[in-house]
């Protein structure tokens, strides 16, 4: 690992960034509640840029037909917050996102939080007060969609929706290291990405798979 995060660091010297206070999560999705077609998040990680407050994401998903493990980047991508608690005046961090807007786009409601710790050493020589866990959930939907190409195939897709309960755990060693290289976070997600290729998780194909249940999407032609 650590002749990978050297390699890697190397290759991407011209994105590093002149200070780094980068955290990264891990992520693992549990599924809660009554859902559709909704069985293909299987894990991933977020990047929060604590100075920018930016949140982003490389998220693995699993093509339900073929059973392919692909990861996906900016999935999730948000805002990062610390917020106190009224009377108690604890410190939470905070980690949302949403997107979509109805019709046939992907629709995101997501939202972790935890308590932060005391100062914690997150490499290049800081200290912050970070969250160790987060936990909360995740809201996800799309609709089916139907479509007729120029030889008069009818493709059907399947949409989803579902909900799931979301864990995410500071990977203090990545952030150490990741730190230490002074790595931006776009740096951070390309070191990730290879991190995954290196367990056999391949990038997204094209075009994306639907997330869908046996068999695939047909496609007849039209009457």
């Amino acid at each position: 690992m650590k002749a990978l995060l050297v390699t890697v660091a190397a290759a991407l010297a011209g994105l590093l960034c002149a200070r780094a206070d980068l955290l990264i999560y891990d992520l693992s999705f549990n599924s809660t509640g009554k859902s559709v077609n909704y069985s293909f998040l299987e894990g991933g990680y977020l990047v929060v840029d604590e100075a920018s407050k930016a949140v982003t994401s490389i998220v693995i998903l699993t093509d339900p037909d073929t059973r392919l493990a692909y990861y996906t980047t900016g999935l999730l991508s948000g805002t990062y917050m610390e917020l106190l608690e009224e009377g108690s005046h604890t410190e939470y961090a905070v980690i949302y996102s949403t997107s979509g807007s109805g019709g046939t786009a992907d629709n995101v409601a997501f939202q972790i939080l935890g308590k932060t710790s005391k100062k914690t050493d997150v490499g290049a020589g800081d200290s912050l007060s970070v969250a160790k866990k987060l936990s909360g959930y995740m809201l996800a939907s799309a609709a089916q969609s139907t479509s007729v190409d120029s030889s008069l195939l009818v493709t059907f897709s399947y949409g989803f929706a579902g909900s799931s309960k979301v864990t995410s755990h500071l990977q203090s060693d990545l952030t150490s290291d990741f730190n230490n290289n002074r790595l931006s976070a776009a740096s951070a997600l390309t070191l990730l990405a290879e991190i995954l290729k290196n367990r056999g998780i391949v990038p997204e194909p094209s075009p994306s798979p639907s997330p869908s249940p046996s068999p695939s999407p047909t496609a007849t032609p039209a009457l």
